[in-house]
């Protein structure tokens, strides 16, 4: 019963349940991983104490990665995963509601693989647990 934990499985299925090429973690150069695909990746939480239990605001960061020339296509899926957050999450054990006024997306050309240019989506979701 760890909220992030269970937030996180959730949200990779969702995106899974999209069509993309999902990991938990950025694949290795061994992997051979093909474009485009998302890496669900750091969740960070602010525990908000109550009397009888607490809630949290829970931030999850998912990184979208494909080739220079498709920017277009990063924006799409970026677009796609950003409705994840507009919803409620159900999980075994909690309620994940998004709050999409603050959640946020982000663009930036990578060069730091020799001789490549990537591009590098960041969707910053947040939700509340209750």
């Amino acid at each position: 019963m760890i909220p992030e934990q269970e937030l996180f499985d959730a949200v990779f299925s969702r995106a899974q349940g999209l069509g993309y090429t999902v990991y938990d973690h950025l694949p290795l150069e061994s992997e051979n991983a093909p474009y485009p695909f998302i890496n669900v990746g750091d969740v960070n939480s602010t525990i908000s104490p109550y009397k009888d239990a607490y809630g949290a605001r829970i931030d999850i960061t998912l990184n979208v990665w494909d080739i220079g020339e498709n920017r277009y296509n990063v924006a799409k899926m970026m677009n796609a995963l950003s409705a994840i957050g507009r919803g409620v999450l159900l999980s075994e054990n909690f309620r994940f509601v998004g709050r999409p006024s603050l959640s946020s997306n982000q663009i930036i050309t990578d060069t730091s693989v020799k001789d490549t240019v990537l591009m590098h989506g960041m969707v910053s979701l947040v939700f509340q647990l209750s």
